[in-house]
């Protein structure tokens, strides 16, 4: 072979969407950290080596994201505490930067930093004794290093050996509140030039930039989720189908155009949601005017193998193989083994597998490229562990050899020119790598750039010089996770959020098409929320293999999405939505009254020991919602009754009540066999204010709403605790059909029921 083997790196910048609405708050910091350490930072550093051409493909919705954080229209949870003056920190806001805010002592971010390191040891030692003891542990100037060091650790080298930030290195600890305007004012600058550099590196021809569906769905699901079975056909469905060709073509429609306004002109190419593609997919991109788009080397083997009974698996880092040896040890490709190391399923040879392929459909006809599985998971997973010499060295000794053997095989002048397509997310793969893979591609490309075999090139470069011209005429429906779909369904929590998103949908969809009495601008802001929820993202983490200390949040959030769209059309928010989709980490304690209560309410704690002490008591699962979203609010519920009222006591986690909270009282009149249905009821709705001048108590607003049981309005009081006298027409002992469910939450959003699942049948006494 004398021709250049031909190289497509192809960057996947991707983050799910964290904002809430279109102007809300981001409940999640990782697009605003990542841009700290990563999305600028490859631009820049491919433009160190001009003769490198690549492909980055930017998801929409995170080019959104960076656009607020650019312009600094932005609410952020985890950097309002960070600027927070530490001595006006709450013990929520402590809790919070301790527990969510400060890494792990084995993540390479902590280990690089003494003082960071020695924050996150001091945090663990704690632990055994909770997080809220935790954090009370932690001094003035301990907090306010760890808001330094909670985001100073994330920006990338180049940055931390460049003045100011240098500095802020160079001392390590006993930081000054104004040091964080110093980060503010580089993060500020940072996030400003991310897209501005990746317009120019495309203008300049050095780059390609590609995009994917808005929100990131994955595209073969939204159009019909039997799909899933075409790749895995005991996939179990969710009990409704969801079928919506129409989003899965407003996402990329609404792809194209954002890339067009953002970038002036229309992306080439579409990387598809996790390289999830299909037969049902092309229309969508024929009609978008694609010209080429990328998936893994799986879904080529089980298209050219014809059948989707025919499973071919990848050998995945790790995984031995047939000679014993690892498979981050063997060539890139072994077109002699199949799946197990047996005979080869499908024809999948270097020579088909570095190809660009043809996808014709009546008349219209676009590109594909597959990427190399293995040498894209060597960089994403493997490498890590290397030294970064080392890394670089073995990455560009597998090219050379691939040049070699498809020289061997009779690629050469006048045949087509192969392509290797490197793809993989362009920014957590570096999460592990010693400074923070920048060392690795730094070798990487001096290694490229000098060796006159290897040439980079973007995926339309290639196709402009060997257009694709071998047929694929079936396109397997997959990923590359395995070449099928069950990352995103199948299992009880991704059944459950479809058909949660699909009801939600459906009436949203109905409004779009009759608006009614509704403004078009909620109906429009109501749709935002169901295309959010259409991304891939929120199923990926209720997936059965997925799982962070913040798997809480992504279930309250999707949920929150989803109540919000509800609440811009007037419509009532449906039970089953304010019950964790999830289940609970440990067991929600309930247990029934003893005997008939009759408290005094007045909020006072001291008395409520003893007068409530023969009552229920309904307590969270260890790190549940509530527990975890907003600090230790809430200890636990306690109700009971006599023969006029129901009482209901909200006794906090900490030494108080914060203002703002909001509790819920449901009755259920009538018995039913499913725990989320309508004959829920909202009865008496609390919310706890300060009261000017008032130290010791604050004022509770009530509400009381219609209902047959109840017989007046109710009584309440707040100091140390919330107690509730309700009235009742009937006693609860004889009553046969009331059922208890208590809700908890802020700004009319209901964060945590109590209990979770199944609402606690009232006239029943622990004998």
């Amino acid at each position: 072979m004398t021709e250049p083997l031909h190289i497509a790196f192809v960057w996947h910048m991707h983050q799910p969407y964290y904002r809430f609405g279109r102007s809300g708050p981001f409940e999640m910091p990782w697009t605003r950290l990542h841009g700290l350490k990563d999305y600028l930072d490859m631009v820049q550093t491919l433009g160190d080596f001009p003769d490198l051409h690549q492909t980055f493909n930017l998801v929409p919705s995170l080019i959104e994201q960076l656009e607020a954080y650019a312009a600094g229209d932005f609410r952020d949870l985890y950097w309002e505490h960070t600027i927070k003056p530490a001595a006006d920190l709450t013990l929520g806001d402590r809790v919070f930067l301790v527990d969510l805010m400060c890494e792990r002592s084995d993540h390479p971010r902590a280990r690089a930093h003494p003082r960071y390191l020695e924050l996150a040891l001091k945090k663990e030692a704690l632990l055994p004794s909770g997080v809220e003891a935790s954090a009370r542990a932690f001094t003035e100037a301990d907090l306010r290093d760890l808001q330094i060091w909670s985001t100073l650790a994330w920006f990338d080298p180049r940055e931390l050996e460049a003045e100011p930030l240098a500095d802020l290195l160079r001392r390590g600890r006993d930081f000054l509140e104004d040091d964080k305007t110093t980060l503010a004012h580089v993060q500020a600058d940072l996030l400003a030039r991310t897209i501005p550099a990746y317009r120019e590196a495309s203008r300049r021809g050095q780059v390609e930039l590609s995009t994917s569906p808005f929100f990131h769905p994955i595209l073969p699901l939204l159009l019909n989720t039997d799909s899933a079975r075409l790749s895995a056909g005991d996939t179990i469905l969710p009990y409704r189908r969801f079928a919506h060709p129409e989003d899965a073509a407003e996402h990329v429609r609404l792809a194209m155009l954002k890339h067009e306004r953002v970038f002036g002109e229309p992306p080439a190419g579409m990387w598809c949601s996790e390289q999830a593609v299909g037969e049902d997919v092309l229309p969508l991109l024929f009609d978008a005017g694609v010209k080429w788009t990328i998936s893994d080397e799986t879904v080529l083997a089980r298209s050219l193998a014809g059948s989707a009974q025919d499973v071919w698996r990848t050998v995945t880092p790790g995984r031995q193989r047939s000679d014993g040896r690892a498979s981050g040890d063997v060539p890139a490709h072994d077109p002699s083994r199949g799946p197990a190391g047996g005979p080869a399923s499908g024809p999948l040879t270097p020579e088909t597998l570095y190809a660009p392929y043809l996808l014709e459909r009546e008349g219209r006809s676009m590109a594909i490229v597959f990427r190399d599985h293995t040498l894209s998971d060597l960089i994403g997973f493997s490498y890590k562990s290397w030294d970064s010499k080392d890394a670089a060295a073995d990455l560009l000794r597998r090219l050379r050899e691939l040049r070699v053997e498809l020289g061997s095989r009779g690629a050469d002048a006048g045949s087509e020119t192969p392509l290797v397509t490197i793809a993989l997310d362009g920014e957590n793969a570096w999460e592990y790598f010693p400074r923070d893979g920048r060392d690795f591609l730094q070798y990487l490309y001096q290694g490229l750039s000098s060796d006159s075999a290897l040439r980079c090139v973007t995926v339309s470069e290639h196709l402009q010089s060997s257009p694709a011209r071998r047929p694929l005429g079936w396109l397997h429906t997959g990923s590359w996770i395995g070449g099928d779909l069950t990352t995103w369904i199948g299992a009880p929590v991704h059944n459950l959020a479809w058909a949660l998103l699909h009801q939600t949908r459906d009436l949203v969809a109905a409004r779009r098409a009759s608006p009614g009495r509704v403004q078009a601008e909620a109906i429009e802001e109501a749709w935002h929320h169901v295309l959010v929820c259409e991304g891939s993202d929120w199923y990926w983490w209720f997936g059965e293999h997925h799982h962070t200390q913040l798997d809480y949040l992504w279930d309250l959030n999707f949920r929150r999405h989803l109540q919000e769209a509800h609440r811009l059309l007037g419509e009532p928010v449906p039970s089953e939505l304010f019950a964790p989709l999830l289940p609970e980490a440990g067991s929600a304690e309930i247990l029934l009254p003893k005997s008939k209560i009759s408290p005094v309410i007045d909020g006072k704690m001291d008395a409520a020991i003893d007068e409530w002490q023969d009552a229920g008591v309904l307590r969270p699962a260890a790190f549940s919602t509530m527990q975890r979203a907003e600090g230790p609010e809430v200890g636990e519920v306690r109700f009971g009754w006599d023969d006029e009222n129901l009482y209901v006591l909200l006794r906090p986690g900490g030494l108080r009540l914060p203002s703002g909270l909001e509790l819920e009282v449901h009755l259920l009149s009538a018995p039913s066999a499913r725990a989320d249905d309508d004959g829920a009821a909202v009865i008496v709705r609390a919310v706890l204010e300060n009261q000017s001048g008032l130290e010791d108590e604050g004022l509770v607003r009530v509400s009381c709403m219609q209902h047959p049981a109840l017989a007046a309005a109710s009584r309440s009081s707040w100091r140390d605790v919330l107690e509730m006298a309700i009235p009742l027409r009937f006693p609860p002992l004889v009553s046969g059909g009331l059922r208890l469910r208590v809700g908890i939450g802020r700004g009319g959003v209901v964060q945590h029921l109590l209990p979770s699942r199944a609402p606690v049948a009232l006239g029943t006494l622990r004998s």
